[in-house]
């Protein structure tokens, strides 16, 4: 009756600390910081007295556990191994040798794997229960201990009764060498339920994320045809303002003074550099509404187009391609769009003596960027580049310049312009799903990544 009272209390006890942990991990921003927001609780939850999370590559370690190169050992081992989300072992050294270097802290594991796309993984663990005891025999008994009238090889009864309880207890103990305390039936269930409210958790975040991208999408949506109206409609009034202003040059300008003259001078000019940030504004909105016509494009003989339109081999600027381009699927006006854009920039902002513009991708194989392990190379996309020998760009402008109609220097410096270019460059890249980023160093050039793959 007592046992099943201290079975009812814990099962109680666990519970609670399971409502605790989940409250916890609904109330954070991310999963992983919910998670640990409470080691105790992460703990007591399965009575260990250690637990490591795997969140991508990064590893969290609460108590006692193996060294992070076993950890990443043990989810190997378990990828290839174990096919259910739930595992659970009081002898882990048994099923998985390697583990026999920790068995002191690791003898007992539980493992949920929240992602195994993901590689998000929970893992619990328990310690080696018991060492080989040393037991003494009968020899080992001090001879006064023994009774005056005992035969060779007698003992006595009573002691001969607690020496074989000693041996059971030595065989049991020899039994549970590399090996945990079990794991209760409870404790597993208790993970099992955990995995259920996490699940149930970013399920619901999933919903309220995709609830927003709609509301973002429709507004997007409504934006970008607002800026199509307005800009159509503000281009009949700043027409009629800009032919007027000619007019009036053309047939008044010897009744006015010089003065006036060099007003209505300016007055077309602002009207034309209006116009061509309308125009510009209408071809950004113009992107949100118009479908990508997907296609397979060798992007080689893209850009050699693009070279060609911008006249770039009689611009006096030297072209490196240091290997061919690959062939991708994408939309070919809109990427040629983005290769222009880009090309055309680190011309226009160079004023080095011998002007030079490289063009290349780089690939899975050859890449600068740490973490891509062979579990992500097939999923890796080449990123293309273009970089220049020009005037560089402030380290704290590097994010504002993808802003609409955002310029680091004035319409009369380097060949002027509307500030649109960055802008329609990033909107394209995004929407093949893709993402676009800049490194400068002034003086010395600048360097445009961009993806046009997720």
């Amino acid at each position: 009756m007592t046992h099943n009272l201290v079975v009812v209390d814990y099962e109680t006890s666990l519970r609670s600390i399971l409502s605790r942990l989940v409250k916890t991990i609904s109330q954070h921003s991310d999963l992983l910081s919910g998670l640990t927001h409470s080691e105790a609780d992460l703990l007591n939850l399965t009575g260990a007295q250690g637990a490591a999370i795997l969140w991508g590559d990064r590893w969290t370690q609460v108590g006692q556990t193996p060294d992070i190169p076993d950890l990443s050992a043990i989810v190997e081992w378990l990828e290839a191994s174990v096919k259910d989300e739930l595992f659970s072992t009081d002898a882990l050294a048994q099923v998985f040798s390697d583990a026999a270097r920790y068995q002191q802290v690791a003898s007992g594991l539980i493992s949920l794997a929240l992602s195994k796309i993901n590689r998000s993984y929970i893992l619990w663990f328990r310690p080696e229960l018991a060492q080989m005891a040393n037991w003494s025999s009968n020899a080992d008994q001090p001879e006064g201990n023994q009774p005056e009238d005992a035969q060779p090889g007698e003992v006595d009864r009573e002691k001969t009764g607690q020496l074989s309880a000693c041996l059971a207890f030595a065989q049991q103990q020899e039994k549970m060498i590399d090996k945990s305390l079990p794991w209760k039936p409870c404790e597993i269930e208790a993970v099992r339920e955990l995995r259920d409210a996490i699940v149930s958790i970013a399920l619901r975040r999933v919903d309220e994320l995709a609830q927003t991208n709609l509301e973002l999408e429709r507004s997007n949506q409504e934006l970008d045809a607002f800026a199509y109206i307005a800009s159509h409609d503000l281009k009949e009034p700043l027409r009629g303002i800009h032919n007027y202003s000619n007019f009036l040059l053309e047939d008044y300008s010897e009744v006015l003074d010089e003065e006036g003259v060099a007003k209505l001078e300016t007055l077309v000019r602002l009207t034309q550099r209006m116009e061509d940030l309308i125009d510009s504004l209408l071809h950004f909105s113009r992107l949100g509404r118009v479908e990508l016509d997907l296609k397979r494009i060798n992007l080689n003989n893209l850009v050699k187009t693009v070279i060609e339109v911008l006249h770039l081999s009689r611009s006096g600027v030297s072209l490196r391609m240091p290997k061919p381009l690959p062939t991708i699927e994408c939309d070919p006006v809109q990427v040629s769009e983005v290769f222009s854009n880009l090309i055309s920039n680190a011309i226009k902002y160079n004023n080095a003596q011998e002007k030079w513009v490289e063009i290349s991708w780089i690939d899975k194989f050859n890449s600068p960027f740490s973490s891509i392990d062979r579990r992500q190379e097939k999923a890796f996309k080449p990123v293309f580049y273009i970089r220049d020998n020009g005037i560089g760009i402030p380290e704290h402008h590097l994010e504002t310049i993808f802003r609409i109609f955002k310029r680091l220097h004035s319409p009369k410096q380097y060949g002027g312009g509307t500030g649109v270019g960055l802008t329609i460059a990033r909107k394209i890249v995004e929407r093949h799903g893709g993402q676009i980023w800049a490194e400068s160093e002034v003086g010395k050039g600048s360097t445009f990544y961009f993806t046009l793959q997720p």
